[in-house]
């Protein structure tokens, strides 16, 4: 027999405190060193989640929507040549890949989603999860 528990709970999370993380993955500048945003993808129905006074953010908005997405590439091997050329190339960060993300992210990167939870994430935390939502683990930093 083991000395632990394992607890499953599930948690309701606004999609404006995501569009915050989402925020300090791209504009925190760790992830540029491994990432690069290719194109948005806009939802039929776009929605403000960053903003209190309606200006849409792209990169942080459109992936929380519905058919909403950032169209991302691994920079350590790719240029925008390589993915113009082969489109299967782009990692999609979409509602199901934050949705992995969040998932993931207790188990694989406890520190970073208890930051997260009190409202104390940063560059740092936002890379972790944007690399869990594309990539499904941990590759850089």
């Amino acid at each position: 027999m083991s000395g632990t528990l394992t607890v499953t709970t599930a948690i309701q999370i606004p999609k404006s405190r995501i569009a915050d993380l989402l925020c300090c993955a791209f504009e925190g500048g760790i992830s540029r060193g491994w990432c690069r945003i290719y194109n948005h993808r806009k939802p039929r129905k776009p929605q403000a989640f960053v903003s209190t006074d309606g200006k849409l953010y792209p990169h942080c908005d459109y992936p929380l929507a519905p058919g909403g997405a950032v169209m991302v590439y691994e920079t350590d091997n790719l240029t925008d040549e390589d993915v113009r050329r082969d489109k299967s190339k782009l990692l999609r960060l979409d509602l199901a890949a934050v949705n992995r993300g969040l998932a993931l992210m207790p188990t694989l990167a406890p520190r970073h989603f208890g930051a997260f939870m009190a409202g104390n994430e940063d560059a740092e935390t936002g890379d972790v999860f944007l690399q869990l939502c594309t990539l499904g683990e941990l590759r850089y930093g």
